[in-house]
């Protein structure tokens, strides 16, 4: 069983919502790889999962959720986990579990929403990017650290180019990520007010048993 410290905080692994939600999101490109889906779309999984404004209108509406967890290939699920990871953590020692997963999630379905009128309808979205620039404004809105700052902006100039090369065939949905954004920042400093904890910082180390 693995452990991570927060401080003098010990937690299981599983306790993690950033943990967790990587491995749901590596499960879902697994069992794509497994389908036979290398990018194109092609599996049932990812035609029932990605989010289509023709398919969310003819009420799957399941899709504003599901596509979150659904990445076009390799970089592209190695680009939102790696950032997944470091924004995750550093949020997870501010916010509660509640209010990361809140963070998170609304983030997301804010950027999906707004990206079924602004998108072609036909257009393929997915992956959880929009959640990640969630976590990103909700970090800005309780702490202005110029490292921290410099890996946010680099995450953020990595997708905008990939939005000009297209990823694995793809274009990066920059709606999903403004709006996510905007999301997280809002409630970022929504929940933030309430908070009477120290200023949010990096420090984790790991112990093994």
């Amino acid at each position: 069983m693995s452990f991570y410290n927060y401080g003098s905080q010990q937690r299981d692994i599983l306790s993690s919502p950033t943990y967790v939600l990587i491995i749901l999101n590596v499960l879902v490109f697994v069992i794509m790889l497994l389908s036979g889906d290398f990018g194109d779309c092609s599996s049932l999984t990812c035609q029932l999962m990605a989010q289509t404004g023709e398919g969310v209108f003819q009420g799957e509406y399941w899709q504003l959720i599901t596509s979150m967890f659904l990445h076009f290939g390799f970089l592209h699920i190695l680009f939102n986990m790696f950032a997944l990871y470091y924004f995750g953590r550093l949020n997870e020692t501010f916010f509660s579990t509640r209010n990361f997963l809140a963070i998170y999630f609304t983030s997301a379905f804010l950027g999906n929403l707004v990206s079924l009128y602004l998108l072609p309808v036909a257009t393929l979205s997915g992956g959880a990017s929009g959640a990640i620039f969630g976590l990103v404004g909700s970090y800005v809105a309780i702490a202005r650290k110029a490292r921290h700052m410099g890996v946010a902006l680099l995450y953020a100039v990595m997708m905008l180019v990939y939005s000009g090369v297209g990823l694995g065939g793809m274009d990066v949905n920059n709606f999903a990520h403004v709006f996510g954004f905007v999301g997280g920042l809002a409630l970022g400093l929504l929940l933030s007010r309430t908070h009477s904890g120290s200023e949010p910082g990096y420090s984790i180390t790991y112990t093994y048993s």
